[in-house]
């Protein structure tokens, strides 16, 4: 099989092993995670040209709060587990209603207290819908199920049980999880190789203040714009909103979020934890009092909301459990 994961490995220290093929592979399976440890991975096949635009908003030199402005070469940066490896896998999809994507603040940094909890973790950097174009659209939902099957099919590499392998998105990036739940066959993209007859459909499901609905009073007007367009119809509105489209095998979903938000009505996250319930869908859901939108993984502010973590990896472990 070949894969896109080959090109950081042997370019280094694989490289002078190759003489010796017993000993390559066996040092391929034991030091491929630490070599690629945020690494860029390619999400499609000769595809680097290198262009994406960062800024980063922290003030503080100590401190990354880096954020994406225009992607032209979807990647992955892996996270390998510095915990004890649960033999699971998360990829994460931040959000920034497809004016950014939040780098740091809801992929990295995320990445790094799930490492701990002993995830394997993948941010994805992806090409953001804007303008209601179906092309841009349909690049956005191809990446995230490019990114699922390329996981999964590299599973054995990262020492990963294909069986454990879940989305997580965070805001406007939630959207595009929900959809590769609800969704994970339809076809957004001719096949590129070996690996794209690899399922996407993720084992479980993490939406962390989630932009989920279309609806008006709902919905984030400036996601749904990205997404759909300024002159959205009724139709397209109904046919989309993603706690429209939950079925029985919609995956396992955790839901988080803060009551005072105030970009992402908390109504996401309860019409689609009621979708889930009536589609008979494992799922767990925490309202935070406090939060606002945005809050990343909370561990800088006194609230509750920073136990989230937590509270996933609990829930998530339950489910390998049962």
């Amino acid at each position: 099989m070949r894969t896109v994961f080959c090109r950081c490995f042997y370019s280094g220290f694989g490289a002078r092993v190759m003489k010796f093929p017993q000993l390559s592979a066996l040092l391929f399976l034991l030091y491929l995670p630490a070599v690629f440890a945020n690494k860029e991975i390619p999400i499609w096949p000769n595809e680097m040209s290198g262009n994406n635009k960062f800024i980063n908003f922290s003030k503080n030199p100590a401190s990354n709060n880096r954020a994406v402005t225009n992607v032209d070469s979807p990647e992955m940066f892996y996270v390998p587990p510095t915990g004890k490896n649960n033999h699971s896998a998360v990829l994460i999809i931040p959000g920034g209603g497809f004016s950014y994507i939040m780098k740091d603040l809801e992929g990295l940094d995320v990445a790094k207290i799930l490492s701990q909890k002993g995830y394997s973790s993948f941010v994805l950097i992806y090409r953001m819908p804007h303008d209601g174009s179906d092309v841009n659209r349909n690049n956005a939902f191809a990446d995230v199920q490019r990114a699922m099957r390329l996981i999964r099919a590299n599973a054995a590499n990262y020492h990963i049980a294909p069986n454990q392998i879940g989305v997580m998105g965070f805001s406007a990036g939630a959207f595009l999880a929900a959809n590769v739940s609800n969704n994970p066959d339809v076809t957004n993209y001719p096949a590129a190789d070996e690996q794209d007859k690899v399922s996407a459909r993720p084992d479980f499901t993490a939406l962390i203040y989630p932009v989920l609905s279309l609806k008006d009073g709902i919905t984030h007007v400036g996601t749904r714009a990205a997404m759909y367009g300024k002159a959205i119809s009724p139709e397209v509105i109904e046919q989309n909103s993603q706690e429209d489209r939950v079925t029985a095998n919609t995956p396992p979903t955790f839901l988080a979020q803060a009551l005072d938000d105030g970009t992402a009505s908390p109504q996401n996250a309860l019409r689609m934890f009621d979708a889930l319930r009536k589609n008979k869908v494992k799922v767990e859901l925490h309202l935070f009092q406090q939060g606002g939108h945005g809050f990343g993984t909370a561990q800088k502010q006194n609230i509750p909301a920073k136990n989230w973590p937590t509270l996933f990896s609990d829930w998530q472990a339950s489910l390998v459990k049962h």
